[in-house]
């Protein structure tokens, strides 16, 4: 037998093999993102929300800056000038002012942070999807090397027998030469 005509038909058993681990994974990986999806869907709902909130709580935080910002003493007035001191009316105006520019941003520190959490919560799903799809994978190829593994493989795949039983088939042949 040619070398070629060898060398082929292990190409094509290995090809039927990867095709066979694809099909089989395929089905793994879809059933661990229906379960998954489970966890991760409100995760991503509960993220979204968390952005929305973080957005307004943004916009708030800006406009009270931007009021604190023509209320300070010592800040420039739109036509250029410095604005004089305040009166003691006004200084509680100032402070009020403040204080609410403060808290809005202690929200938005808030919202930041809590969104910063479900973001690591839910690399820690996609990790450990990934971790559990990559170890059946490896799972799946060691099974291809027992017999018994082997036999199912071909139950479940009649193209997988065929193949293995030319590359037996040959192989034979080309240890007898």
């Amino acid at each position: 037998m040619r070398e070629l005509d060898c060398d082929t038909t292990v190409a094509e058993y290995h090809a039927s093999r990867a095709r066979y681990i694809r099909t089989v994974m395929a089905g793994v990986e879809q059933r661990v993102m229906e379960t998954i999806g489970k966890r991760r869907g409100p995760l991503m709902e509960e993220l979204a929300n968390l952005r929305l909130l973080a957005h307004s709580r943004y916009d708030v935080y800006q406009a009270a800056l931007r009021a604190y910002a023509e209320m300070a003493p010592g800040s420039v007035t739109a036509s250029g000038l410095l604005r004089p001191s305040p009166a003691r009316h006004i200084i509680r105006d100032v402070d009020r002012v403040y204080k609410a520019a403060v808290k809005a941003a202690a929200e938005f520190s808030e919202c930041e942070a809590l969104i910063k959490k479900r973001k690591e919560q839910l690399e820690q799903i996609d990790q450990k999807m990934r971790a559990q799809v990559e170890q059946y994978g490896r799972d799946i190829i060691a099974q291809l090397e027992t017999p018994a593994g082997l036999e199912r493989a071909f139950m479940r795949d009649p193209l997988l027998r065929r193949a293995h039983a030319r590359m037996c088939e040959v192989q034979a042949r080309r240890a007898s030469i």
